[in-house]
């Protein structure tokens, strides 16, 4: 009797500290640092042990017959989120000697290096687990994903997502592995893998744009990998960067010959820019943006890919408007000119390309088709299945982080209280912007200044409907003052403002516009006259 009472002891024991986990539809990895404290690098050795039956079938705490059973490094990652209790890892599977010890880890391809990503801000523990599939089914190499469990030194961490690290490899981002002795021809030429990012990542090195953008700040691009990059490399890739954005911003960037498309890959730009604006990205373009370039021999373009950090998007965010389903994430820089971090002004000159317009409205399009990747039902139910998945799952992860329904950064207000508020708003917040992204995608083409004869403007309005703020971009070839009025369908004003333009890009904020659902119209008063816009649509 007593035996029998003392194994119930421990079983009470053993559930308690692990948050009630005893079973799980979900893979368990239970991680043992023998004592040592985690940091944020360099990667300390520690065991670990995954339990994975097989998919769809149930793993036990109790069960020995481990999926994997053997060394780790572990260090913490990532920038902002690593301020939260809830610790975003990497890990690098190991065998006792210290070296690399791949594994198609829980059914994922072959590898040893792995993300287990946190989700704890984002609570409905979808965001990137969505952007991710999205992004594969658009044929990006969007990062495979795996729900999964984790006890870490004992204490149950909460439900985390298992994560493809970026790297170059046939599974992940398949093009040449560029050596040291690469330092000639075509050898020469890829593969690279550069970013745009917050220093506090992976960190061999970066460049600055040539190009300052209309708001002063230039970007800055970071060498990712290879890690081994040499210095006839770094000017190799850096130079290529200078010719693509020396084209891009050039007179003549819309030939096809001589412009900037000989120097990208055009779909890979359109795929980019269409995940980052489903889910609006408040980083989007501006961090965590990666692109790669293979050697010459094998296109040797540069191509925007992997997309990676979807999980302040979606409407998740209470700074720079990231709330919104009705603004542009690549116009990020006229809502926070202020923010360190800014948008590529390339992209702004791409998308006054009628080519790579036409590029992002027939893949759109097409893909918002009845069973199309960003068909919304499509998309529902998707989110419906990560539910199911997630059914039991998420409860122990609320348990241990008690957070639902309360403010964590940079969430918006309100909060909901529950998980299926949290999915409940995710779902509203998508459709609204898929209608938004249907009735706004780009149609018309701003010009720059230099494109413009003597004299002559080019406006446009955005959002259009808008809900509460309407921005007007305005390019000007002289500096000179210009009067904005509204007026209803019956001609009485209802707004003016009185504006100097520099020369180039300007943009006026309009935020107090009367609270009426109804069209609007707007003209642009110059010494030399009007200039007439489209109606706008001022909705409650």
């Amino acid at each position: 009797m007593r035996k029998i009472t003392a194994y119930f002891v421990v079983l009470f024991s053993l559930t308690s500290v692990y948050g009630q986990l005893s079973s799980s539809n979900l893979p368990i990895f239970v991680i043992n640092t023998k004592g040592q404290t985690i940091v944020d690098e360099p990667k300390i050795l520690a065991e670990m042990q995954v339990i994975y039956n097989g998919e769809g079938k149930i793993n036990n705490l109790s069960d020995k017959n481990f999926h994997y059973n053997s060394f780790v490094g572990i260090e913490y990652r990532g920038s902002s989120s690593q301020s939260f209790p809830k610790k975003p890892y990497s890990i690098e599977l190991r065998n006792s000697k210290g070296e690399n010890n791949p594994l198609a880890l829980c059914g994922l391809p072959q590898d040893s290096d792995w993300i287990l990503f946190a989700s704890y801000n984002e609570k409905s523990l979808m965001h990137n687990v969505l952007s991710m599939s999205l992004a594969r089914q658009i044929g990006m190499n969007g990062s495979r994903t795996k729900y999964v469990e984790v006890i870490v030194n004992g204490q149950y961490d909460g439900v985390y997502v298992l994560m493809e690290k970026i790297k170059v490899d046939k599974n992940r981002v398949n093009i040449a592995n560029l050596k040291q002795e690469d330092i000639a021809g075509d050898e020469l030429t890829g593969g690279y893998i550069i970013k745009i990012d917050k220093a506090t990542g992976t960190n061999y090195g970066s460049f600055f744009s040539d190009f300052t953008n209309v708001y002063g700040s230039k970007v800055q691009y970071f060498y990712h990998l290879p890690k081994t990059i040499n210095t006839t490399q770094k000017e190799y890739i850096r130079n290529y960067v200078k010719k693509f954005e020396t084209a891009v911003y050039g007179k003549d960037y819309k030939d096809d010959l001589i412009g900037y498309k000989q120097y990208v890959d055009l779909p890979s730009f359109a795929k980019m820019f269409i995940i980052n604006e489903v889910s609006r990205n408040i980083d989007g373009y501006r961090i965590s943006s990666y692109f790669y370039k293979d050697k010459d021999s094998k296109g040797g373009k540069l191509v925007a890919s992997p997309p990676w950090d979807y999980d302040i998007s979606y409407g998740n965010a209470d700074y720079c408007q990231g709330n919104r389903f009705d603004l542009w994430a690549y116009k990020f820089n006229d809502i926070c000119s202020t923010d360190y971090w800014q948008v590529p002004g390339f992209w702004s000159k791409m998308v006054s390309d009628p080519a790579f317009v036409a590029e992002l409205k027939t893949f759109y399009f097409k893909e918002r088709e009845t069973g199309g990747v960003f068909d919304y039902d499509r998309i529902l139910k998707e989110i419906n299945e990560y539910q199911v998945e997630l059914k039991d799952a998420y409860k122990r992860n609320f348990v241990r982080w008690p957070i639902l329904g309360v403010y964590v950064w940079p969430g918006p207000q309100p909060v909901p209280n529950t998980w299926e508020g949290e999915i409940n708003e995710l779902t509203l917040w998508l459709r609204l912007r898929l209608q938004w992204l249907d009735a706004n995608m780009p149609t018309e083409f701003v010009l720059t200044a230099n494109e413009l004869p003597e004299e002559q403007i080019k406006v446009t309005a955005f959002p259009n409907p808008f809900v509460d703020k309407l921005q007007v971009n305005i390019i000007s070839q002289n500096i000179q003052d210009v009067e904005i009025s509204f007026s209803d369908a019956l001609g009485k004003a209802v707004l003016y403002k009185k504006v100097k333009l520099i020369v180039g890009e300007n943009t006026i904020s309009f935020d107090e516009i009367p609270n009426v659902n109804q069209y609007l119209f707007m003209k642009v008063k110059t010494k030399d006259g009007d200039v007439d816009l489209k109606k706008v649509l001022r909705v409650r």
